[in-house]
């Protein structure tokens, strides 16, 4: 089985991985391209193959045109060789993704995050759903690779545990060990990460983005940044990516870009401009911190005046914010994923025109600005892939 092999680490295997390794980031690939990217001789190479073949780790896609003879084959992953799932653990909405080796999603589980969701209850859920993918699409344990989980640090990677995490609406998330309350899965492999670490990882995956650095922010009830250069993750032994949010955009109140822009600000401005304008207040005091989100963006779909002014001063201070990040670290592309952002495409507009104002080398080397395609998915698709390459050397 494909989980078997990929966990070898012997010398025997190291060439086969290879080439497996080539044709996964390559795609569909001809002997010659192989032969050129390995260095290995012919018959190595030929060996190589006809075991990966054999085993039906990789198959034949189809044949390059040939002008005489006998066409060259275009050799494939097999996609359904092996599964891995992805969890996106997040403070307002939780993902589990089951995709295949290629990342194609076969399903996915999604849970909205209320007051009753602590730690022990969301995993439990979690692991419930996982066997029900595994169980729903019949993929034994022996073709599952393992559970990749992005969440929001700082964390202790090596125990699986989360530590002193704030904003979720739940009590019990602090000093959490999240591999502990997966208990269907204790044999498998289980990679914890920061969800921005793993969203980066996911868009630097998708092909196009090779050899770029990337800048990926997620803004909601705090800011996370997730950095990638040279193809590697910018990571610290805690992490907690939520640093850049600490800035100091307001040195007489020493109010910080993260408590200007998150949720719970948005909601307490709103309302303060409400009782000022209106004496009355946006929201009752016996409202959930779910309900508010929801209220809050129904008044941007009915246009609410002092809903959209408050998001957009607070889009310019984001603004200001990511280009003091931009002009530091110099990526080729940012990339901003938030639930505003998808909502009302005026504040992501607005954070990147201030941004754009304030960036050096905006003129001369123009920075690509993005939104995330895929916000509910990015996280756990890119948890998914660290399992993947956590079988292959660094």
């Amino acid at each position: 089985m494909l989980k078997d092999f990929l966990q070898q680490t012997s010398t025997k295997y190291s060439g086969m991985k290879q080439v497996y390794q080539c044709i996964f980031d390559q795609g569909p690939s001809t002997k010659a391209t192989l032969l050129e990217q390995t260095g290995m001789k012919q018959t190595t190479l030929t060996r190589h193959l006809d075991y990966l073949l054999q085993e039906k780790y990789i198959d034949v896609a189809a044949y390059q045109a040939s002008s005489g003879g006998r066409p060259p084959a275009l050799y494939h992953i097999n996609p359904n060789a092996g599964y891995m799932v992805g969890v996106d653990l997040s403070r307002m909405k939780s993902t589990v993704v089951l995709v295949n080796i290629e990342m194609e999603e076969i399903d996915h589980y999604t849970l909205n995050m209320t007051e009753t969701h602590t730690g022990e209850k969301t995993l439990a859920e979690i692991d419930q759903a996982i066997q029900q993918l595994l169980q729903l699409h019949q993929i034994p344990r022996d073709k599952f690779l393992g559970i990749g989980i992005g969440t929001v640090g700082p964390l202790d990677r090596k125990r699986g545990m989360m530590l002193d995490t704030k904003g979720f609406m739940a009590s019990g998330w602090r000093n959490f060990s999240l591999i502990d309350h997966l208990p269907s899965f204790q044999q498998e492999k289980i990679i914890l990460e920061n969800g921005a670490n793993a969203a980066t990882l996911h868009t630097y995956s998708q092909g196009e983005l090779n050899e770029l650095s990337i800048l990926y922010c997620i803004s909601g009830r705090g800011l996370r940044c997730g950095v990638l250069a040279d193809g590697r993750l910018l990571k610290n032994e805690t992490g907690d990516v939520s640093s850049f949010g600490e800035m100091i955009i307001d040195i007489k109140t020493r109010q910080t870009l993260s408590s200007l822009i998150t949720y719970d600000y948005l909601l307490q401005e709103v309302n303060r401009r409400y009782l000022a304008e209106t004496s009355s207040p946006f929201y009752p005091e016996t409202f959930t911190k779910s309900l508010l989100m929801e209220l809050l963006l129904d008044g941007l779909r009915q246009h609410d005046p002092i809903i959209e002014a408050v998001l957009l001063e607070s889009a310019e201070v984001y603004g200001i914010g990511l280009a003091n990040i931009v002009n530091i670290i110099q990526p080729d592309r940012v990339v901003l994923n938030s639930v505003l952002i998808q909502a009302y495409p005026s504040y992501y507009e607005k954070v990147v025109e201030t941004a754009v104002k304030y960036i050096d080398r905006q003129e001369r080397v123009p920075i690509l600005f993005h939104q995330e395609n895929d916000p509910e998915k990015a996280i756990a698709n890119g948890a998914a892939a660290m399992i993947f390459k956590s079988f292959f050397p660094s």
